[in-house]
């Protein structure tokens, strides 16, 4: 579903700075979601604004593409990057506090794009349209829901849950952080609506990048396998998520489009991302202006070809802001992984054709000063002046895949490796050789960094999993340097919440 056009509906909650004479307006003479949502094309509008919510978590906020693969196993912060708004949390100083910028920024666009959500849902109940319709927009918005608090709860634990539209600043100003297992069973029954309530495909290709029931039972098994580890420990779920996934992968109760792309590079292109087969759920991106594309490929592009008079941005430059740690690189099998030689490059002269004039020039190939991530590339044209048209992936088949083994393999089901060596046998690599369950819970750790690495999610499965302070330790000396155990697995409320609502006190470990 590529969205040219957003149209973003503002559903304003007045500060009380507002003077009094604005406040005895007349009301009707102000847009607001009341007034707004009239018709079904209204609500059609308005599930379009909701699509945008992931953007900004996968792009457009500050560096964000880079947010949760600082501070793990797998990336961290170029030197060259001299921003405490990016330092802070990338190293784990103790500046990074409920004063630093990012966990406000994130706490503001989840509670933004919440608010925004739960004003729509109140418009379906209302407004005249037909049911079919409405449960399918209800059914959307929720989706974008559960993957709002899903992010929020993993990153700050408990935390307020709005599930009605709010708009008195004294009851927001009021509530209390809800306990994480409550959080997760509304976004379990989110998804579940989604489940029961979206087709598998759709048929016009205005839809395609659309939430789908296989979307939403993916990301409940991610949600699931999620439950059962670190901090809540709810091990039942391991169960849930193995029925689960076993729909979808060997019963296809969510259609037989899924399937692995036969080259990892494949899974790449910009025309196999949105609707194609290994895609589950996406981030739709329109090439254009900053605010307008995606920012991922900027983001990791090397900063060397920014200061490159023959390249700077309209040739690939970028900001370097995430690099591999080089334990992480030294963990492939370089030879033969074809997800290392796509992954990575070094230079210009990795890339012949794209950069032929800058090779061949006088000055040669640009050497990079350290290995940078090229899977996001946008190559045809490769402008990063613009914001990139290249659609980006929440959840990808050989997500599902992974998860599957892993449910099975806590379970103590069989054949849980067989669905690991087909991510494996598309990589280039050896099935497995026999493993007990810890070896193959151990080894899914790395399969899923090789396979899925610098997507958005490692920071989340070393927190599930409970390595989180021992990898960080191990592979980052970055923020190993740093890492505090029981404290740095959430971040901080922001100290501007508190200030205005002491009621999200006590605040969370270490801060």
């Amino acid at each position: 579903m590529k969205l040219t056009c957003y149209i973003l509906i503002l559903f304003t909650v007045l500060a009380s700075s507002c003077t009094k004479e604005f406040l005895e307006e007349d009301p009707r003479t102000f847009l607001t979601p009341g007034n707004f949502y009239k018709t079904e094309a209204d609500l059609q509008m308005g599930l379009n604004g909701v699509y945008r919510t992931p953007q900004d978590r996968y792009s457009n906020m500050w560096g964000a593409p880079c947010w949760f693969g600082w501070a793990t196993d797998l990336g961290y912060l170029t030197p060259a990057n001299g921003h405490a708004f990016h330092n802070q949390p990338a190293h784990l100083r103790a500046d990074f506090n409920p004063a630093s910028d990012m966990p406000w920024n994130m706490w503001d666009y989840i509670y933004r794009h919440v608010k925004d959500i739960n004003f729509l849902l109140a418009a379906v109940d209302v407004v005249d349209a037909p049911a079919a319709a409405k449960t399918s927009i209800a059914a959307q918005a929720r989706a974008w829901r559960a993957h709002l608090y899903f992010d929020g709860v993993r990153i700050f634990g408990a935390l307020p849950l709005i599930l009605e539209p709010v708009s008195d600043v004294k009851a927001l100003n009021s509530l209390t952080r809800t306990p994480a297992a409550q959080v997760y069973e509304q976004i379990i029954k989110d998804l579940e609506f989604g489940i029961a309530s979206l087709p598998n495909t759709y048929t016009a290709a205005a839809d395609k990048g659309r939430i789908t029931a296989g979307a939403c039972a993916a990301m409940l098994a991610r949600v699931y396998i999620t439950m059962a580890g670190y901090p809540l420990r709810q091990t039942d779920k391991w169960e849930k998520a193995r029925v689960l996934l076993k729909e979808f992968v060997d019963d296809k109760k969510y259609g037989a489009q899924y399937n692995l792309w036969p080259e990892y590079s494949q899974a790449f292109a910009d025309a196999n991302i949105q609707g194609g087969q290994e895609a589950v759920w996406t981030v739709n991106f329109t090439r254009g202006t900053f605010g307008q594309g995606s920012q991922v490929h900027t983001d990791f592009s090397p900063i060397e070809l920014y200061y490159d008079s023959r390249a700077g941005l309209t040739r690939g430059g970028g900001w370097s802001n995430e690099l591999p740690t080089e334990a992480f690189l030294a963990s492939y099998n370089q030879a033969r992984d074809k997800r290392y030689t796509f992954t990575y490059w070094r230079s210009t002269a990795d890339l012949p054709t794209e950069y032929a004039a800058i090779n061949n020039s006088a000055g040669g190939p640009v050497v990079f000063a350290a290995p940078h991530i090229k899977k996001f590339r946008e190559t045809s044209p490769n402008d990063n002046s613009q914001g990139s048209g290249l659609d980006h992936y929440i959840i990808r088949y050989a997500d599902v895949l992974l998860m599957y083994a892993e449910a099975i393999n806590e379970t103590n089901g069989a054949n849980a490796a067989n669905y690991v060596n087909l991510v494996r046998r598309r990589a280039g690599l050896d099935d497995l050789p026999a493993m007990s369950q810890t070896q193959l819970r151990d080894h899914l750790l790395l399969e899923r960094a090789w396979e899925l690495c610098f997507e958005g999610e490692r920071r989340f499965e070393l927190m599930r999993t409970g390595t989180y302070y021992s990898r960080v330790k191990a592979w980052n000396p970055q923020a190993g340097a740093n890492i505090v155990q029981n404290k740095h697995e959430l971040w901080p409320v922001p100290q501007r919440e508190i200030d205005i609502n002491s009621n999200l006190l006590p605040n969370n470990p270490g801060y």
